[in-house]
């Protein structure tokens, strides 16, 4: 009994790391792939729209990164709320509306983690689905970007055929990718909560940082002077 819910245990924390290494590598390979197109030209007409998809495929990505790591009740995912909260809170007008809207009240409010909860799993995922369908049956129908070449023009594509030589391809790349998220997960620790929680605002300073992605609103705030500017009353 003790011996397999140990391996329950060790299960679970596997599963977790290899989707906090899965979500790393999914917001990297957008960004990889967002800069291929850009650098390649491959944005500009006819393709102007599927730019666009890709764009808010990508700020979608970030938003589902941020509602995942805000979930669980350790440091990060603590400070984290803190700083959704200092952002909403800081945007003119509505700010004060939106913050009590997603925390059901003063921070911490009751509500943040069931939204949170509610938005990473069905309707962050549910609009990229969407995105993603139709960022595919753009490129579908506009055809692939390639360089220039002995026979290449804008409406057709040179090269291997759909079936079977780019489904295994793809296929052997997903095995390929899979493996080396599981021995990430197995080999290099990453956020390991069971040490790091539950959330203590008295240890914020204790080495707290966003995934690589958030890095961006992270040194913002750091730069940002510690103001506090009041306007006829506000």
């Amino acid at each position: 009994s003790t011996l397999h819910i140990s391996f329950d245990v060790r299960g679970g924390l596997l599963m977790r790391q290899m989707h906090h290494w899965a979500a790393l590598l999914f917001v990297a390979g957008m960004m990889v792939h967002a800069l291929r197109v850009f650098f390649t030209g491959a944005y500009r007409k006819p393709r102007e729209l599927n730019w666009l998809i890709g764009v808010g495929l990508l700020t979608l990505a970030l938003a589902e990164g941020l509602t995942g790591y805000s979930l669980p009740d350790d440091l990060l995912s603590g400070a984290g709320l803190r700083i959704t909260e200092g952002v909403a809170i800081s945007l003119p007008l509505v700010g004060t509306w939106i913050t009590f809207f997603l925390f059901g009240g003063e921070y911490p409010g009751e509500d943040v983690v069931s939204r949170f909860y509610s938005l990473h799993i069905l309707l962050i995922p549910g609009i990229l689905l969407a995105l993603i369908t139709a960022h595919m049956i753009l490129m579908w129908v506009q055809k692939h970007t390639q360089m220039p070449g002995k026979g290449r023009t804008n409406s057709n594509v040179v090269g291997a055929p759909f079936y079977p030589a780019f489904m295994a391809k793809a296929g052997a790349y997903f095995m390929f990718t899979f493996g080396a998220i599981a021995l990430l997960g197995t080999f290099a620790q990453i956020n390991p909560i069971w040490l790091f929680g539950p959330y203590s605002p008295a240890d914020i300073s204790a080495g707290s940082q966003p995934d690589f992605y958030m890095g961006f609103l992270e040194g913002s705030l750091r730069l940002m002077p510690a103001w506090e500017i009041n306007v006829l009353g506000f």
